[in-house]
């Protein structure tokens, strides 16, 4: 009986996971994608699912079904499918980064 209580005692001081929450956590991400674990979501199937990827020139990443073929200082309007509404990509071309800069707005459909 007294055994019984010290084990109950103790569990009760030390808990039963490690964390500062009190709570099993789990830190990891990690993508199942066909059969397989990654740590990031393959290229190939961002493509497959959203379409072609561009990074705007605050960071922010949008996919359109279509290759955004623009010249510089003209826009065009795309549909999102990432943030699935249209927006408005105006091209400006970086010569230090020997590509273009986009910048991306909403569309007055949005």
């Amino acid at each position: 009986m007294r055994s019984l209580s010290i084990i109950l005692l103790l569990l009760t001081i030390f808990g039963c996971a490690n964390s500062p929450s009190g709570a099993i956590e789990y830190n990891t991400t990690v993508y199942y994608i066909d059969g397989k674990f990654h740590e990031e979501i393959p290229e190939e199937y961002i493509f497959k699912t959203w379409g072609y990827r561009i990074t705007d020139a605050l960071g922010t990443e949008h996919t359109y079904k279509n290759k955004v073929e623009i010249p510089h200082q003209r826009t065009e309007t795309k549909f999102c499918t990432i943030h699935k509404g249209w927006e408005n990509i105006k091209a400006m071309w970086a010569p230090n980064d020997n590509g273009y800069w986009y910048y991306v707005s909403r569309n007055k459909r949005f």
